[in-house]
Parts: structure tokens; C-alpha cells; sequence
């Protein structure tokens, strides 16, 4: 390996590659990028920015606006029609029992489904309300 002043941390080594820092950890976890630690730290050789495995991901499609992609679940979800009822991030919030940013953390882990406007605001599909996991979290409506 290099010397400590040409390793890079996993920040670094995201930044060059396109990927999060969690990312890179995982990919050393997973043995595919050979790595030291260091005052508790991950320090990567500059030579492993050659690895396969960070060859082999480069070649996927990334954003390209710098924002992390929503997550979505392995199989491709059809886009929500625009003739579907939808809620904006705020109403689906005050619908459940989740936070505005719960809800958001939930789109990009792909448990509900919904997609951004031209604005980037999230509209997100009524039928979610429907699924077990967010159906136990509807509040009920005191009014009636």
C-alpha cells in the first residue's frame, strides 16, 4: 500500500467513485476493495480506484445531478399514473403517525411508493395506505 499521506479515507474514495461512504465501507466489508484501518478509520490505497469492483460500478448508471436516487424494491415499479389520487409529502405525514422526514426516508427506502414533480416535490401514491406497514400508522379520524 501507499504512504499514510496518499491513502484515502472513505469519503474521499466515494467522491471519486460517485458512490456514499457507506457504500464504500460496505464494498471493504465485502472484501472487494482492499483496505487498512487506521486510528479507527478506513485508509484505501489509491491503486484500489482500479479494483473491479468500482470498475464494474462505474459502468452502471448513476445520477447524474449529484442527488441520491430514491431506493426502490428490486423489481421495477410502473410510474404512478397522473390521473392516480396522490398526497404531497406533508399530507401523507398528517394522514399517519409518520414525521415529514419519516415519510421521505421511507420513499427513498422504497417502503412507499411515489415520485417527484418538475419541482422535486414527492406526490406520493394514496394506494400506500393500503399496505399493511402504513395502514397500522393511519390516524383514525376523531370527528366522527
Amino acid at each position: 500500500m501507499a504512504n499514510n499521506n496518499q491513502f484515502l479515507t472513505t469519503r474521499e474514495f466515494g467522491s471519486k467513485t460517485g458512490r456514499s461512504s457507506s457504500e464504500v465501507s460496505k464494498l471493504i466489508r465485502q472484501g472487494k476493495i482492499k483496505a487498512e484501518k487506521k486510528s479507527g478509520k478506513w485508509m484505501i490505497d489509491p491503486d484500489q480506484l482500479q479494483a473491479k469492483a468500482v470498475q464494474e460500478q462505474n459502468n452502471d448508471p448513476q445520477p447524474t445531478d449529484g442527488k441520491i436516487a430514491a431506493k426502490t424494491s428490486q423489481k421495477k415499479e410502473a410510474p404512478i399514473p397522473s390521473s392516480r389520487k396522490t398526497y404531497t409529502l406533508s399530507e401523507f405525514a398528517e394522514m399517519t403517525y409518520l414525521t415529514e422526514f419519516g415519510v421521505g426516508l421511507w420513499l427513498k427506502q422504497g417502503y412507499l411508493i411515489g415520485r417527484q414533480n418538475q419541482k422535486g416535490e414527492w406526490l406520493i401514491d394514496a394506494d400506500n395506505l393500503q399496505t399493511p406497514n402504513v395502514k397500522r400508522l393511519v390516524r383514525e379520524d376523531k370527528s366522527s
